[in-house]
């Protein structure tokens, strides 16, 4: 099943419209139409983050989806594992949506990371 695929299962299940769906996601109806038609197969991580968190998924969700058509892997499938946990903290503390968030999270960790190089 590829992503398009997966978002309107998911969709579905909520029994939302693509206007709903753009309501609760704040991505605009036609976009959304494109991803569940294959239109637009590999979103942006900022975009498919915000998918999974309106639709009440993890990332982890869509993370061993592949384009059945060209058989490779999309979104979070070729990012390694070090980055997903990253991306996947910062989705969850929503720092994708707010620059000054995104910092401090990015500090703490840079700072995290050299306490236990030193270590």
């Amino acid at each position: 099943m590829n992503l398009g695929q997966k978002l309107r299962e998911l969709r579905e299940q909520k029994n939302w419209t693509l206007a709903e769906a753009s309501a609760a996601t704040g991505i605009s109806v036609s976009h959304l139409s494109a991803i569940e038609n294959g239109n637009r197969p590999n979103p942006s991580f900022s975009l498919v983050a915000k998918l999974a968190r309106a639709y009440g998924v993890p990332l982890s969700y869509f993370d061993t989806m592949t384009d059945s058509n060209q058989n490779t892997p999309m979104i979070a499938s070729e990012t390694p594992a070090e980055y997903m946990e990253i991306a996947k903290r910062l989705a969850e503390a929503h720092a994708l949506d707010d620059p000054s968030k995104l910092l401090e999270w990015v500090a703490k960790y840079l700072r995290d990371r050299e306490t236990k190089y030193h270590e």
